[in-house]
């Protein structure tokens, strides 16, 4: 665990090898959640992330679409 300080204007410097690990870069967007007395800090997904998501879906959706008018009478 690595220890970090608050600045007088409440900023944070997240640590380098966490940065190159979840590839934070100036402009990353993280959420930030209490958790039990903390908080976490969680990268939010790139829209680059989502559409891959999502492009995944898109085949399972086809795929439920074409199994259910097989199986259709």
């Amino acid at each position: 665990m690595t220890t970090i300080t608050v600045s007088s204007k409440y900023q944070i410097v997240i640590p380098k090898e966490a940065r190159q690990k979840l590839g934070i870069r100036p402009g990353t967007r993280l959420c930030v959640e209490e958790d039990e007395g903390g908080l976490r800090l969680i990268k939010e997904p790139t829209l680059e992330e989502i559409r891959g998501l999502l492009k995944g879906m898109v085949v399972v959706d086809s795929e439920i679409r074409d199994e259910s008018e097989r199986e259709l009478p």
